[in-house]
């Protein structure tokens, strides 16, 4: 089976284009990480590009959220763990029930 041409070892790139492509690539992820995920995810915003953007404003919201679920948890432990217990018991054994599965077989001849 002849899918493509093998390249020339001329064409391909050397050992040090690979560093430097890997160097950038690196680069590239940490800066992005810096300006977009740790504002947007976390509310960390060393750079001040994340508050220019609106990329802050959504990690304030996350990490109030998360403060408040914290907060309900500390607060309802104990019910809530009592009460997923019992609907643990309703809800295995309706996971228990075999599931419905559909399937179809196509068999084609050469050319077809």
């Amino acid at each position: 089976m002849y899918n493509a041409n093998k390249p020339d070892p001329e064409e391909l790139p050397s050992s040090a284009q690979l560093l430097r492509s890997t160097i950038l690539a690196f680069i590239a992820a940490v800066v992005i990480l810096v300006t977009i995920v740790l504002p947007a995810e976390y509310n960390i915003d060393p750079t001040g590009i994340g508050k220019a953007i609106g990329l802050a404003e959504m990690g304030e919201i996350k990490q109030e959220l998360a403060r408040e679920a914290e907060e309900d948890r500390n607060k309802h432990g104990d019910q809530s763990s009592f009460l997923d217990g019992i609907l643990g018991l309703f809800v295995s054994t309706a996971n228990a029930q075999e599931t419905w599965r559909d399937e179809v077989t196509f068999t084609l001849a050469p050319g077809e």
